[in-house]
């Protein structure tokens, strides 16, 4: 799988959001500090990495279910 090249300025959101699809939850507010905390500390080319790998593992579950 090709990783993604672009990386929208609301990052975090997206893996906030990939989290939420996976989890197929809204997440409690004491997840959402954790995720934000969690990520606050990542540059762009972490947070692509994150994100494709997050997307990976939804995208497998998804095949798997």
């Amino acid at each position: 799988m090709k990783p993604e090249t672009i990386i929208p300025k609301d990052a975090g959101d997206e893996i906030m959001e990939v989290l939420v699809d996976g989890l197929q939850r809204d997440l409690k507010e004491d997840e959402r500090e954790l995720v934000d905390r969690w990520t606050s500390s990542f540059d762009k080319p972490e947070r692509a990495t994150i994100i494709n790998m997050l997307k990976e593992l939804l995208n497998k579950h998804k095949r798997h279910d």
